[in-house]
């Protein structure tokens, strides 16, 4: 015969009322409780995966290539990462993408067109410093500019860019050029009749 479980609740004034419930109903409804209370857990793991998805950092993607002193690594969204200055650089440069020379103001509009298309998910795209583009020249690094002649850059930079960077350094009508080539150095000149117009584009990340 089934086992019978009697519930008595008691209600004000003496008064009783009983449920019968037989053995396999009371299963039944255990069941379906322990249905409920796992899937409560499941909702809220996966609510805590879900946060910790949106608030982790981006993930870091792997480079494609790297410099043989292990300095450069190059991305495949045309950047290329200096570990020693924490620079990132775009891998071409005016030249090869423009095909054109450029003077200093055109560099700075260049600038602004570059991070209104957020060019490889950034924004903060700029003219490098003097210190920050001599850091490209290394004496012991061989390379070759547009004229096919040596430049002292890393060779993971692809070949045929300038000789040379455009700077956020200025005064008044003339800005600091930094040459790659010979024995490097640094020059001011005319921001307009520059005889080394060429610019190479830096973030910080």
């Amino acid at each position: 015969r089934h086992c019978r479980i009697e519930l008595i609740q008691s209600l004000g004034g003496g008064n009783f009322f009983s449920n019968k419930i037989s053995g396999r109903m009371a299963m039944k409804f255990f069941s379906l409780f322990l249905a409920v209370l796992a899937l409560c857990f499941m909702v809220a793991a996966s609510s805590v995966s879900i946060v910790s998805i949106v608030g982790a950092e981006p993930m870091k993607v792997k480079p494609i290539k790297t410099s043989s002193d292990n300095r450069y690594e190059q991305f495949l969204d045309g950047t290329i990462l200096d570990k020693d200055s924490k620079l990132m650089w775009m891998s071409y440069d005016y030249w090869q993408m423009e095909h054109n020379w450029v003077n200093w103001y055109t560099a700075n509009e260049y600038v602004q067109r570059i991070n209104n298309k957020k060019f490889a998910g950034y924004s903060d795209w700029r003219l490098p410093s003097v210190e920050e583009a001599t850091t490209l020249y290394e004496r012991r690094k061989r390379n070759t500019d547009k004229d096919g002649d040596k430049i002292f850059i890393d060779s993971l930079f692809p070949k045929g860019a300038g000789w040379s960077t455009w700077t956020s350094d200025q005064k008044q009508n003339k800005a600091f050029v930094v040459s790659f080539k010979d024995e490097g150095g640094k020059s001011y000149q005319d921001k307009v009749a520059a005889t080394d117009a060429f610019l190479r584009l830096v973030r910080r990340p």
